[in-house]
């Protein structure tokens, strides 16, 4: 059995704290060990965001010091949420530079995994035997399109879940504004380019939107409250672990 690492953004640890069961229920059905550190907070990608780079340089070594194993730092580390698995990419090695060993820390952030990403590419798993029935709006974030430079990896997985209809739209591809500091720059934009992109999934038919970015999920439920529509959020890994054999 091979081990792998889970950090729990503090977004999903708060507010959807019944996730992370999803997600250690399919690693440990496809065989793996996880590793999981209680100890574990944040990644520090909202502080870095707003300009506090040594709080957020503290942050960086407390997760590194809760996941990387001197005797195993090359252990793929699974980030369910790609806003922060793209921070912690790609955003590390500047932050700790020179003050973590340049090889621990390379090879730690090039094993840095979405959760669909790790199944598809680094386990080849296209096919969980999973089953969900609804129709799904898959939405792309920007986090997982810009940043994570996430592919196809969401879609090969949900296509192959037995009683899901997948619904996507190339055209549905702004930002839905959670991840940064527009909400409390501009509420008024925020706003719009959310309703922008809920309203059109709505009329698609879909009764799910699902992503592999949690903050985005939470921020579209927020807004789905405050409307009598049957459409619900769900995150991806939810659907995997659904009825999963």
């Amino acid at each position: 059995m091979s081990k792998v690492n889970l950090f729990i953004p503090c977004a999903m640890d708060m507010f959807s704290p019944l996730v992370p069961n999803s997600i250690i229920n399919i690693l440990e059905h496809i065989g793996d060990t996880v590793i999981y550190n209680p100890e574990q907070t944040c990644c520090g990608r909202c502080f870095y965001n707003q300009g506090e780079i040594e709080f957020s340089k503290t942050l960086a070594h407390k997760l590194l010091q809760e996941l990387l194993d001197p005797k195993d730092f090359k252990r793929p580390t699974i980030i369910p949420s790609t806003a922060c698995g793209s921070y912690v990419k790609n955003y590390y090695k500047s932050i700790l530079h020179n003050t973590v060993v340049p090889m621990e820390l390379n090879s730690f952030t090039q094993n840095i995994f979405d959760l669909t990403d790790y199944l598809v590419n680094y386990k080849g798993i296209t096919k969980l035997n999973n089953h969900f029935n609804g129709r799904v709006f898959y939405y792309k974030s920007c986090s997982a399109r810009n940043q994570y430079k996430l592919e196809q990896e969401p879609e090969i997985l949900l296509r192959n879940t037995e009683g899901l209809e997948l619904l996507t739209d190339d055209d549905c591809n702004s930002c839905c504004s959670a991840n940064g500091a527009l909400p409390n720059s501009n509420p008024e934009l925020s706003d719009k380019m959310l309703s922008d992109i809920v309203y059109k999934i709505y009329h698609m038919g879909a009764q799910y939107i699902t992503s592999t970015d949690i903050t985005c999920l939470q921020h579209i439920d927020a807004f789905l409250n405050t409307l009598n529509v049957n459409l619900e959020v769900v995150h991806i890994a939810d659907i995997l672990n659904s009825e999963l054999k």
